[in-house]
């Protein structure tokens, strides 16, 4: 997550209509007692996980919550492109292989993110004509698939490939690759990893598209039209995956997202959550007030989403607020004017639970199961 991509969320969250009054989220939901969300999840065919770094591993607390709460994990970084290869043909694979070693160890999942963004790749690409490109790109892709074949179930081919606000009539992002290589690049990337490891399953990934919002229903059609064009095409293409970067102080409508989410079941796609978290500046000062508001509004995205059957996982990107990219502030919209920190995820800096986690696996619990 970096400066470029949320600036359109400053100006969407302009469109906001105040936030719903917050319901009461109880500190311990029933269901499963005492087991963690991966657990909950899984009792309904459904996975839990989060993003992680390796650097969170030799951290005996941290390493012991992800082990009590995951079942799937995704690298924050250490998958992207700028991180395999900082210079060109200098692939590095040891910190990701490091986070791929523990999941094995503990029998958890892994989705690779990402192979295809705009915002990740390394700054040598940009010295390339248009030939060189390509074939830097169909290494990259193939390289990396491979390296992992068998390890990962999912991977994130392409990322953020839609900004209706660029003004193209195909509803594409206007970005290097792009300007470069046409729109052919999207399917030549799933192509590449498809032939890479067949076993994997592949997802095109997007943010923004969560919340009843002119800009966000806009996304919304950018992405079906998006998807609809690839699989037309033949390309490989089963998975979407919805980042869910809740935005406190938008509406939320759960009856128009769960109608854009049977429109990509009726595609014959598998739908996951990737990067839930909540974005709290717009809450009160208050931390208890803030943690149910930001709660309930988890729990109403969650009972909706988890409503389609199409939906088989949930992902935050984190567990700790300590450690989420939103309590950075570099982004002005997550920057609260109070000066207060922000409180994005399920557990607070000292790895306690919040009511995020209370509605998560309340969201859970109450889950249809799935075949």
């Amino acid at each position: 997550m970096t400066l470029r991509r949320r600036a359109a969320l400053a100006l969407a969250a302009g469109a906001a209509t105040g936030c719903a009054t917050a319901q009461p989220v109880p500190a311990m939901p029933v269901g499963i007692d005492g087991a963690g969300l991966h657990q909950r999840a899984a009792a309904k065919g459904l996975a839990f996980g989060a993003a992680v770094s390796t650097r969170q591993l030799v951290d005996p607390a941290m390493e012991s919550l992800i082990r009590a709460e995951c079942g799937l994990l995704v690298a924050e970084y250490e998958m992207k492109w700028a991180e395999l290869e900082p210079q060109a043909g200098d692939r590095r694979f040891r910190r990701a292989d490091i986070l791929v070693a523990f999941a094995r160890r503990h029998g958890m999942a892994l989705r690779g993110h990402t192979l295809v963004w705009h915002e990740s790749e390394p700054a040598w690409l940009g010295g390339l004509d248009a030939r060189a490109t390509a074939a830097a790109m169909a290494v990259h892709v193939d390289a990396t698939v491979r390296h992992w074949r068998g390890a990962i179930g999912t991977w994130d081919v392409v990322n953020e490939a839609v900004a209706p606000e660029d003004g193209r009539p195909d509803w594409l992002r206007r970005t290097p690759l792009l300007e470069r290589l046409g729109p052919d690049h999207i399917a030549l990337a799933f192509h590449l990893a498809h032939t890479a490891d067949p076993a994997a399953r592949l997802a095109y990934n997007d943010f923004g598209c969560e919340h009843a919002t002119f800009w966000s229903r806009r996304r919304r059609v950018g992405v079906l039209a998006l998807l609809r064009g690839l699989l037309r095409a033949g390309v490989p293409v089963h998975v979407l995956g919805m980042q869910a970067h809740l935005q406190a102080g938008q509406p939320f409508e759960a009856r128009e997202w769960r109608g854009f989410l049977a429109e990509v079941a009726a595609l014959g796609l598998t739908i996951e959550v990737t990067e839930l978290d909540v974005n709290d500046a717009a809450l009160p000062a208050a931390v208890a007030a803030r943690d149910q508001a930001a709660a309930a509004l988890v729990r109403r995205f969650l009972d909706a989403t988890l409503a389609e059957p199409a939906v088989r996982a949930v992902v935050a990107w984190g567990l700790s607020d300590r450690d989420s990219w939103v309590r950075q502030g570099r982004l002005p919209e997550h920057r609260r004017r109070d000066g207060t920190q922000a409180r994005p995820l399920p557990f607070d800096e000292a790895l306690r639970r919040k009511p995020m986690w209370a509605a998560i696996a309340g969201a859970l619990d109450a889950a249809p199961v799935r075949g």
